[in-house]
């Protein structure tokens, strides 16, 4: 009960994390340039929502072998993550070869946006996991 409580919360987060990123990040795109159209633009909050989706099946697995696998399964999650983002980042280099510049400073503020409302949700979690511990 109290690990679908987190799941449902951290999905609904995600989500709106998205959407206002996408609507603040795709205004300061557009704003510095507005003549570059970054036609793959939506590729990167929807790689963000499902590196999400990532971090929740992996917490879940944790979660249910013990929470004492919890900081592992966060460093696992951060490097994946890195990792992932440097493939991708890579591919479009190397596939799409036009407006990288405009590409890669969209994905960098995606990436610094999710990474802190990660962090911040995980730690949370953590404290609350302590409380519930706690007060058993």
């Amino acid at each position: 009960m109290f690990w679908q409580a987190i799941q449902q919360r951290y999905l609904r987060e995600l989500t709106l994390m998205g959407l206002v990123l996408t609507g603040g990040v795709g205004a300061a795109v557009h704003w510095l340039w507005p003549e570059k159209s970054c036609l793959s633009f939506m590729t990167i909050p929807v790689f963000f929502w499902c590196v999400g989706l990532l971090y929740i099946f992996l917490f879940s697995c944790c979660y249910r072998l013990g929470t004492h696998k919890l900081m592992s399964c966060y460093m696992v999650c951060k490097a994946l993550k890195f990792l992932l983002s440097v493939a991708l980042l890579l591919a479009y280099i190397w596939v799409v070869k036009v407006d990288v510049v405009p590409f890669l400073f969209t994905f960098g503020l995606f990436f610094f946006g999710f990474l802190v409302f990660e962090t911040r949700f995980f730690l949370l979690f953590e404290a609350k996991l302590k409380n519930r511990k706690k007060n058993e």
